[in-house]
């Protein structure tokens, strides 16, 4: 279920500040921010909340996370609220449709400010912001670090919910710019094509296509994707390696993010083509690559491993490309089992 903040009472109370005057236009917020005019602090949501008639902070996450504790006056998503109908297999983006009818529903208009944050280096949440700047929601914004660097600097988590909004009706003015995106038909065209590369953003066990451990169960390749392996020709830089996971969860620094990127080949010359297992840590590495680092021509695979699994095993002419063949796979399964038995 969404909320979004409309007790100004409760506001008052909490931030010492009132809302503007409901109904006013919203304007751009703030764009001081180091890396990116689409990055926000957490330091700087209570002047925002002040500055903005309409206002949605909202968290990424699965429900038990968000009712454990979420920013004062957060609305709760998760992906499956966002993810398109009518595919034969999961993760792939709404329609504009669609995601026009989730906001009006929610209470979220055209003009208004979002901010978006989650619970584990802002992937899910530019997944979202994405999805919004594609189809041209104008004002969406995204905490840097997430619920990870608010706690951290000391603020708050609370675990009401604030009061359900009143739906409104929401119509993209624009159509999509489908710049940000490529689709599966015209990337099986460009696989030899060397003005493009084709950048990998999942771990290295799935990029290998080995089978792996996670929390106490075996697994041949993660659920939801069809088959193991990589794209041919891709190159693997994991999404994670641009944010400090093991600290606040933060964006590192803009020469950190070009030294990884550069001694990965992957140069501001080359068009780059992300994908990951649904195209949300490739959304991340493309927000990386374009808003922070200003590269020119990058594009999310939306369909990511999924979708090419998908048609691959239907399809013997879609190439993929592995580390260890099926014999060689099944033995390494047949090991990490036998290891857990132990």
């Amino acid at each position: 279920m969404l909320y979004t903040l409309t007790n100004r009472w409760w506001t008052l109370m909490f931030f010492g500040t009132t809302l503007l005057i409901t109904g006013c236009q919203a304007e751009p917020l703030p764009s001081h921010h180091p890396l990116s005019d689409y990055l926000v602090e957490p330091a700087d949501i209570a002047e925002l909340r002040s500055r903005q008639a309409d206002f949605h902070l909202i968290e990424i996450s699965k429900p038990e996370h968000y009712h454990e504790g979420h920013i004062p006056g957060a609305q709760s998503l998760w992906r499956p609220d966002y993810e398109g109908q009518g595919f034969a297999y999961g993760g792939m983006r709404m329609s504009p449709g669609e995601l026009a009818g989730l906001l009006g529903k929610h209470g979220i208009a055209p003009g208004d400010s979002v901010l978006l944050y989650d619970v584990k280096g802002s992937a899910d949440a530019l997944r979202l912001w994405w999805m919004l700047r594609m189809y041209g929601h104008e004002h969406v914004y995204v905490l840097n670090g997430g619920k990870k660097s608010w706690e951290m600097d000391g603020f708050p988590l609370d675990t009401i919910a604030p009061p359900l909004s009143y739906p409104v009706t929401y119509k993209f003015a624009y159509p999509p710019d489908l710049s940000r995106l490529i689709e599966k038909e015209e990337l099986t065209g460009l696989l030899q094509d060397t003005n493009y590369v084709l950048l990998d953003t999942r771990e290295p066990e799935e990029y290998k296509g080995l089978p792996y451990i996670d929390s106490g169960v075996c697994y041949s390749f993660k659920k939801g994707a069809f088959t193991y392996g990589r794209i041919p020709g891709s190159v693997h830089l994991n999404w994670s390696d641009a944010v400090d996971l093991h600290g606040d969860h933060r964006f590192k620094s803009i020469k950190d993010l070009k030294y990884n990127f550069e001694r990965a080949g992957i140069t501001p010359d080359k068009t780059i083509i992300a994908y990951c297992q649904s195209g949300v840590r490739s959304a991340h590495t493309t927000f990386v690559l374009t808003e922070i680092l200003g590269y020119p021509n990058v594009r999310n695979y939306d369909g990511s491993w999924i979708e090419w699994s998908y048609y691959a095993t239907l399809d013997a002419s879609l190439p993929i490309e592995r580390d260890v063949d099926e014999l060689e796979h099944q033995r390494l399964f047949a090991k990490l089992e036998e290891h857990l038995r132990e």
